[in-house]
């Protein structure tokens, strides 16, 4: 997808190559407004309130690597409550040259058996699901960023989405992967997460999977910690 490299509009993420010592740059979207398409809840209503044209893929540094796919909150292939996520990312990442090699999911309440007739059959050898519960603790399995580093190499690209509607799990994952007592955060490139707080905007449709105690600007700064390490980092709807 052409991008206008226009910094007035984009966020970016800057480094030197190590081989050429030219010096690149990949956009991304910046985090404004309330962290969702930035008409959404405005003049049209819910026209824009789940709009995901928004978000932008990576354009450099995931290609020609092995592609890791790891969705937490995967309930189906092609449905769900905001609309499907991983026919999303195999759709919209594949115009950017990325093919997923392996694709795994995590949902508490869905049977495998269901899920995967959801499935395309060009993608079930490279899909892999579980009903289980994540867990927020290194202590017990599935802890994903543990589950991750175990699939993958740092030199492959890895996506991680993160929408499970628990403020508990999901902050509890996401404060791991900021603390400086262990290095998972670097086997992963691009991590998508919806953080539920409390935000007004938003108070109709997430209901109690809010965490009262944080308001859109802990969402900010948590997005800017996570970009800042250099991930690409997109707040998810």
């Amino acid at each position: 997808v052409p991008v206008v490299a226009d910094d007035a509009i984009w966020s970016y993420f800057e480094w030197t190559d190590p081989e050429t010592g030219t010096l690149e740059r990949e956009y991304i979207e910046p985090l404004v407004s309330h962290l969702r398409h930035p008409l959404a809840q405005c003049q049209h209503g819910h026209l824009f309130f789940v709009d995901r044209s928004y978000v932008l893929p990576p354009s450099k540094r995931a290609k020609d690597r092995k592609a890791f796919l790891f969705d937490a909150g995967a309930s189906s292939w092609n449905n769900g409550a905001g609309g499907p996520s991983l026919s999303y990312f195999a759709a919209v990442w594949k115009r950017q040259g990325i093919v997923w090699d392996r694709v795994e999911g995590w949902e508490c309440t869905v049977p495998e058996a269901e899920f995967y007739k959801t499935v395309p059959a060009d993608w079930k050898n490279k899909t892999f699901y579980h009903q289980q519960c994540v867990s927020t603790s290194p202590a017990t399995e599935p802890f994903l960023p543990h589950v991750i580093r175990s699939r993958a190499e740092r030199e492959d690209y890895v996506l991680f989405k993160l929408d499970i509607d628990s403020k508990l799990v999901e902050t509890a994952i996401v404060d791991h992967l900021l603390s400086d007592d262990n290095d998972d955060l670097s086997y992963i490139d691009e991590f998508v997460w919806e953080h539920h707080v409390d935000n007004y905007l938003m108070a109709s449709a997430w209901g109690r999977s809010r965490d009262m105690t944080k308001t859109i600007a802990d969402s900010y700064k948590y997005f800017l910690k996570l970009r800042r390490k250099g991930v690409r980092a997109h707040s998810w709807v």
